[in-house]
């Protein structure tokens, strides 16, 4: 793993988060539990982060194996099930070792060797089904922020593809699709063209978040403020008058935060 992502994701703050006071996360977690199929009793979950997910299984008595893995040692802290420290791209388990292997928010952050192999090693792993969430059609460019060190623009969560229903459908090999659905709650984005996308974001020029770290520089933004607007006030004025101007010229798309997939061994 890259040096940058490994301060990334061992940055105690980033795993700190209630998301038992989260409506949206609480709603998340609703949907997960009620489409794990009847049958499972054993669980591995790949990229458990806090544990958030793994932890809430504990309650309930129809599972006899509930295991955490993640790559991040202080995300790995939180877990109260079994834990394991590794990576998706190499599993440490047997073929066919737990009836549900579950991928939550994790596959959007993988580079390409590492999503291949990882595509492929929950398979490997999976008795029968792989649940899989992550973002609904998630528009990459929209979220950009530009290091001000560098001057290197670059997603702040680490997103590096973005997925819909079709590509959801063909994403496993080895099994099929039984179910798939959009979760979460709705939220509105705009169809920008790329030339005023480009100028919106040289305009504001938003910089990253605190636990961002720009992977070509390393630098870490460390004040609270995380947008860097034209002090002026005509300025942001102006800039306030043309972004209503061009959300009333281009169309809204309404969906839901997340995509819930669920796959069945062929």
């Amino acid at each position: 793993m890259d040096d940058y992502k490994k301060k990334y994701y061992e940055q105690s703050e980033f795993w700190d988060k209630d998301f038992q006071n989260n409506s949206a996360e609480i709603n998340r977690l609703k949907e997960i539990l009620e489409i794990i199929p009847k049958d499972v009793q054993t669980v591995l979950d790949v990229g458990a982060g806090n544990g958030f997910f793994v932890n809430s299984l504990k309650i309930y008595p129809g599972f006899v194996k509930i295991v955490g893995l993640d790559q991040s040692k202080e995300a790995l802290k939180h877990v109260q099930t079994e834990r394991v420290l590794g990576s998706i791209s190499n599993l440490p388990f047997e073929n066919s070792s737990f009836d549900l292997v579950t991928c939550l928010e994790v596959l959007e952050h993988l580079p390409q060797d590492d999503f291949k192999k990882g595509i492929l090693e929950l398979q490997r792993v999976s008795k029968k089904y792989i649940l899989i969430t992550v973002p609904n059609e998630n528009n990459l460019e929209h979220s950009l922020v530009m290091c001000p060190e560098c001057y290197c623009w670059f997603n702040p969560y680490f997103h590096m593809r973005s997925f819909n229903k079709e590509n959801l459908k063909n994403l496993l090999n080895n099994f099929n699709l039984i179910q798939l659905k959009e979760i979460g709650p709705i939220s509105k984005e705009y169809c920008y063209p790329s030339l005023l996308l480009t100028f919106y974001r040289n305009w504001k020029k938003p910089l990253p978040l605190k636990t961002s770290i720009c992977p070509q520089c390393g630098y870490q933004n460390k004040y609270e403020k995380t947008e860097n607007f034209h002090k002026k006030k005509s300025n942001f004025a102006l800039f306030s008058l043309l972004e209503s101007l061009t959300k009333l010229v281009f169309p809204k798309k309404e969906k839901h935060r997340w995509f819930l997939a669920l796959y069945q061994k062929k």
